[in-house]
This record gives structure tokens, C-alpha cells and sequence, in this order.
């Protein structure tokens, strides 16, 4: 069928999209360059990796993967340690910041209420407002209420705007109320409509924003820096491995942190790609 679709563009559109290829192939290769030589690298000696730096291992040293196990820590906290706190914070925060956008949007998606549209425009507005504004103010208001620990910081993502909101509120609106309506002819509550009607049509919508959600907040070193500096993610140790050059002494086992804490996240992408990619909207009658 591709093929035959192929077969009936013009010449023209066929140049075209062989050129785009060409160029997107290119340019994904460049993207997996450093990948490449990281994971040469970290299969070096440390003593190699000065001498020989863009050179083939003279010994493919995978046990430096196991030593950084051992040896990759910060603060005390080994590798593992820091995984747990990763693993847990992604898990915790990406639920609460999706179940939270998720009843906002519903809520200003399908009740009208004074204020309605006011919420709406302010969801909007408050996404031109560059981060960095109001992190001053953010940072004092955590350490003056005490909560610079791993349970008060999950209340961080418990805002329910940013464009989570625009997304499920675009999703929420094209639902149908109709079937809200037989819910409530049938004795069904707000709650039993949203819990058992409106949240599994938007599944599709939220599962690619909790995807999004967990890569954002593995990836995110900004918050542990500042609040939990006492129980570092793997993206503040590897931060501070970085900046403080701990490991300056041994980069090839850096190389196996940096490397080791990409996987579980290159592995949920791989899974839930065509999950991101599809159309999230869903909703409409049916027959």
C-alpha cells in the first residue's frame, strides 16, 4: 500500500520527501553522536580516555558499569539510592500533577460557573510568564512553610495550569455531555460521571501527558538542587558530578552514571512513542 502511494506522487513531491529524509536522517544521526561516544568512553580506562579520547577501547571494560554502582554516589547516597528517590518522585508528582490538572480542566471544561472563562484566559496568561520570575518567591515561600523535604515538595505539582490544562481542557471539551446527562438520569453523582465516564474517554490524552510528565520530572535537577539536597535524584548527582568534578579522577565511570540513568527513560519512550504521537482528543457519539 505504501508503496503504491509512493508510486502516485508526482516527481516533484517524491524529490521533495527524499530530500526532507535525507535531512532529518542526517540530523538524527548527529543527535546520537555523543550518545556513541559516551558509551565508548565509559568502556575505557581513565588513564585511556585522556590518551586515546576519540580511539576504540583497547579493552571493553563493561564492568565499569558495575563499579558504577558502587562507586557513583553523592552525599552519601549511592547510585541506587538515588535511583529510589528519582523512581519515587516521578512516580508521586507525575499522578498528582495529572490527576490535579485533570480535575481543574474538567471542571472549567464542562461546568459553567462565574469565573469560568476568566480561569481559562489566566491558565493562558500564566504560561507568558517566564519561570524564572517567580522562582525567588517560590523558594521562599517553600522554606518559610518547612517543607523543603520529599512529601512537601510533591505540593509543587499540584498547580494544574501550564499546558497540561490547555490540552485536557481541549480534550474535556470535546466530549459529549450526553453522556453526563443519561448519568444523571440513571442517579449518577458529578463524581461517578467524572470518575467513571469523562476521566477513561480522556485516557488517551492522559497517558501521553503522564509520559511527557515523567521524563520532564526525571530529567528536572532544578527542584532536588534547592529542596532536597539531602536526598538527591539521579539528575542532581549527575549535576553535581558535573559541576563539582568529582569524578574527575575516573570519567569513564561518570560516563557509566550518565549512561545508566538515561535507560529507564529511553525505555518508557520507546513504549509510549506512538502513544505521544497519536491524537490525544477523544470523545463524540458514537452511531
Amino acid at each position: 500500500m505504501e508503496k503504491i502511494r509512493w508510486k502516485m506522487r508526482r516527481k516533484s513531491e517524491r524529490i521533495v520527501l527524499t530530500l526532507v529524509f535525507i535531512v532529518f536522517a542526517i540530523y538524527a544521526v548527529t543527535l546520537m553522536i555523543p550518545f556513541v561516544w559516551a558509551f565508548i568512553s565509559s568502556l575505557k580506562t581513565d588513564d585511556e580516555y585522556y590518551e586515546r579520547v576519540f580511539a576504540w577501547p583497547r579493552d571493553w571494560l563493561f564492568g565499569n558499569y558495575i563499579r558504577a554502582f558502587k562507586e557513583f554516589t553523592v552525599n552519601g547516597v549511592s547510585f541506587l539510592g538515588m535511583f529510589a528517590n528519582s523512581l519515587w518522585l516521578t512516580v508521586a508528582g507525575t499522578f498528582i500533577s495529572i490527576m490535579v490538572t485533570s480535575m481543574t480542566a474538567y471542571t472549567v471544561a464542562k461546568y459553567d460557573f462565574r469565573g469560568n472563562k476568566f480561569i481559562y484566559r489566566l491558565a493562558i496568561f500564566i504560561m507568558v510568564i517566564p519561570i524564572v520570575g517567580n522562582l525567588p518567591a517560590q523558594y521562599k515561600l517553600i522554606m518559610d512553610l518547612g517543607i523543603n523535604n520529599p512529601i512537601g515538595i510533591l505540593l509543587l505539582y499540584t498547580g494544574g495550569f501550564g499546558m497540561n490544562f490547555i490540552i485536557l481542557h481541549g480534550t474535556y471539551r470535546s466530549i459529549s455531555w450526553t453522556y453526563a446527562e443519561a448519568a444523571f438520569i440513571d442517579g449518577g453523582s458529578d463524581w461517578t460521571v467524572y470518575w467513571r465516564i469523562m476521566l477513561p474517554q480522556a485516557m488517551p490524552s492522559l497517558i501521553a501527558l503522564s509520559v511527557l510528565s515523567c521524563i520532564g520530572i526525571w530529567n528536572d535537577y532544578m527542584t532536588p538542587f534547592l529542596y532536597l539536597k539531602n536526598s538527591p535524584t539521579l539528575a542532581l548527582g549527575i549535576y553535581q558530578f558535573d559541576v563539582m568534578q568529582q569524578y574527575r579522577s575516573n570519567v569513564p565511570i561518570y560516563y557509566c552514571g550518565v549512561l545508566l540513568s538515561m535507560l529507564p527513560i529511553l525505555i518508557l519512550f520507546v513504549c509510549m512513542q506512538k502513544t505521544i504521537m497519536t491524537n490525544t482528543v477523544a470523545g463524540g457519539l458514537k452511531g
